[in-house]
């Protein structure tokens, strides 16, 4: 490759210097002197065009540790190079500056809109590394995309994908690679940037009848010591934004809201808790809360409308569901 390198930039020299001795050394095309001008500095285009490329190249081929990145770079700079160097033989052979203008017109817009989708790319990548919205690890989320920054590339960025067809917090396996050109057109949404906890609820309904107050002293007790290690955390990380961002509030203490519907009492259990735990720990609080109501007579949990109601007394009432 380096020897085909040196032997094209040995012709293209010998080419330049040939012409540069026809022109000034010798009176054979005087009459022609404009023309030999116009190709001796078209073989100069020639000659930068084919160093920058060729130095671009070799210096990707160290730097870049990705194949496709390798590629990609490399097309793109061939691509912004033969445009530079048509637009100087634009200007080199053109000599009516109206027409010049109207040429470098046209062939900017064919450009933008051949390379629109490169372009975007590459300005997102830029504005990754300059606002930095994300690092490799964080959980993030791109319109229904949601996984892991695996990496993040010069055009493009990779992540583990979560929920899908599992609707889990959980590995599908599958990695989805995206255009860093989204950072321009939409929201992204990071799970664990400065703040590295997020909030999750369980509903719980109660039929009518069901002593509520009691199920609410059930379920912060049997949360307590499964919850309890994330709020001291989570409060010190809130105080620490205090110093980057307004917030209204420092409250990560767990909570439950209570409501009322035709058919049942809603209690909504709301704490903190860690992204990448917060399945585990509601299977858990879930498969805790239902152990602890089954042993409580006058607690049912479910609607009316849905299963046989239950009298606080311990007497089945069977309701028939139509």
């Amino acid at each position: 490759m380096r020897v085909i390198q040196s032997l094209n930039t040995f012709i293209l020299l010998f080419l330049i210097f040939f012409t540069a001795y026809i022109r000034y050394l010798t009176d054979f095309f005087d009459e022609n002197s404009a023309i030999l001008d116009s190709l001796l500095a078209s073989l100069i285009v020639v000659l930068l065009a084919y160093t920058i490329n060729s130095l671009a190249g070799n210096f990707i081929q160290k730097k870049v540790m990705t194949a496709r990145d390798r590629y990609t770079l490399r097309k793109t700079i061939s691509i912004v190079v033969t445009v530079l160097a048509s637009a100087s033989f634009f200007a080199i052979w053109v000599e009516r500056t109206s027409t010049l203008i109207i040429a470098y017109g046209i062939l900017s817009a064919g450009i933008a809109i051949a390379l629109q989708d490169l372009l975007k790319g590459i300005a997102g990548g830029i504005l990754i590394i300059t606002s930095n919205p994300f690092n490799a690890g964080d959980r993030i989320q791109i319109g229904d995309n949601i996984g892991d920054v695996l990496d993040i590339g010069n055009f493009s960025t990779k992540l583990m994908e979560i929920k899908e067809w599992g609707n889990s917090d959980q590995y599908t396996g599958r990695i989805i690679q995206l255009p860093n050109s989204f950072v321009l057109s939409q929201p992204i949404k990071n799970y664990t940037r400065d703040f590295s906890f997020i909030w999750d609820e369980i509903r719980i309904m109660l039929i009518y009848g069901s002593d509520w107050k009691k199920a609410q002293e059930i379920i912060l007790k049997v949360a307590d010591p499964i919850v309890k290690e994330f709020e001291p955390r989570a409060k010190e990380e809130l105080l620490n934004m205090e110093g980057k961002y307004f917030l209204a509030t420092y409250d990560v203490q767990t909570g439950i809201y209570t409501s009322i519907s035709e058919n049942w009492i809603e209690l909504r259990f709301r704490y903190v808790v860690e992204p990448r735990k917060r399945r585990a720990v509601n299977n858990l609080l879930t498969s805790k809360l239902l152990e602890a109501f089954e042993k409580e007579e006058d607690i049912v949990v479910g609607t009316i409308t849905s299963i046989g109601a239950r009298k606080p007394s311990g007497k089945e009432e069977k309701t028939d569901v139509k």
